[in-house]
């Protein structure tokens, strides 16, 4: 008998993600701990009145992580299986770092499609942006948030107000214009790595700056001795340009894989 229960002690959901984590070679993006896990419910699996796994699926109705422990893999299939055809779960949002549950998900498919790109650092480079003067790239402070809004796509209502805070957001200025924005992360569940991202203001960009600001970001990693990774949508072409030309290497992937 398979029974799913809702969590919702918060702290409980991380440290279900945190172990989950640990599982893996390595995490799988920052905004895909902060955001996509963050904000989608968690629920516990009960197989034969004992605990056995959970999963997080988001407000789409896509399942983002599934874990089953290592014990009742025997039974991950039946487990999947039930989860899949549930009222919860419609499709599924997987990385190729996470191969039980990748696997899983292949079974079962009836579509697949790569939806991100994921990437490591493959090398450490210097880059100068030329045909700017007087440039400034530092910490982010609240004054520059309207000028953020105004010049870069914003996430959601609080988003660039809690990079501040916590000390996650860089700005790049040439003198008194705004060129482009840098975000970093200490990932939450490892430690050991970086996630790092940048929106260059729309009439400076094929110009260098976004290759500036990750390699800035980049640096500011390695001082931090954190190992620095990044990802961006598969359609986003000038994106993975840029973050090859950093020096990073694409080479996982996020697919979405449709069960209908």
């Amino acid at each position: 008998m398979i029974e799913i229960k809702k969590i919702v002690n918060a702290e409980r959901k991380f440290n279900l993600h945190k172990e989950y984590i640990k599982t893996l070679a390595e995490p799988i993006d920052g905004f895909w701990e902060n955001v996509m896990i963050g904000r989608s419910e968690c629920y516990e699996i009960i197989y034969e009145e004992t605990v056995a796994g959970h999963f997080f699926v988001n407000s789409s109705k896509t399942l983002v992580q599934f874990h089953v422990w290592k014990e009742y893999y025997t039974y991950a299939a039946e487990i999947f299986e039930y989860v899949i055809k549930s009222e919860i779960v419609e499709n599924a949002a997987v990385s190729t770092k996470e191969p039980e549950f990748l696997s899983l998900c292949l079974d079962y498919q009836k579509s697949v499609a790569a939806d991100m790109y994921l990437f490591n650092d493959n090398k450490k480079n210097k880059y100068e942006l030329e045909g700017f003067r007087n440039l400034s790239f530092r910490l982010a402070k609240t004054v520059d948030i309207a000028t953020i809004k105004n010049k870069c796509e914003v996430a959601f209502e609080g988003y660039h107000e809690d990079l501040i805070k916590n000390d996650q957001l860089f700005v790049l200025y040439e003198e008194d214009s705004l060129l482009g924005i840098g975000e970093f992360r200490i990932s939450k569940s490892n430690g050991q790595f970086g996630d790092i991202g940048m929106i260059v203001a729309e009439e400076y960009r094929r110009k260098g700056v976004g290759t500036y600001i990750i390699t800035k970001l980049k640096e500011h990693c390695y001082n931090k001795k954190l190992k620095p990774m990044a990802g961006c949508d598969i359609i986003n072409t000038i994106s993975k340009k840029t973050l090859e030309k950093s020096g990073f290497i694409s080479n996982h992937r996020i697919i979405i894989v449709s069960f209908n």
